[in-house]
């Protein structure tokens, strides 16, 4: 998809880490999943004795699991970046609830 948009001048959205240096001029902005942080902390608890056993663990923005990619400031404007900073705090803090099964989902939908 990034070599596409390079090919033909557009924009693209990199996954997972930050793509921007396949295609600066094209690679808008990548979404992280920071996959190192879950591994360091699901290995570290289990090394400490903790049983993780039938649990889902989620790595979201509070736990440092998942963000915009740092070279998103190459391409998205500031004040967009403003805005995703302070919705990112809101989120972290709690203000902000991020719906995980679809009934979540649903009520978040309709509270909107």
């Amino acid at each position: 998809v990034i070599e596409a948009a390079k090919d033909m001048d557009k924009w693209a959205i990199g996954v997972d880490l930050d793509q921007n240096k396949l295609a600066p001029d094209n690679v808008l902005t990548s979404a992280l999943k920071n996959v190192n942080v879950a591994i360091e902390d699901i290995s570290s608890r289990i090394l400490d004795g903790e049983d993780l056993g039938g649990q889902t663990v989620y790595y979201g923005l509070a736990e440092g699991g998942v963000g915009i990619a740092p070279s998103s400031d190459k391409h998205v404007p500031a004040k967009v970046l403003e805005k995703t900073a302070e919705i990112e705090a809101q989120i972290i803090s709690g203000d902000i609830v991020i719906p995980i099964t679809e009934d979540e989902y649903d009520a978040f939908i309709e509270a909107d």
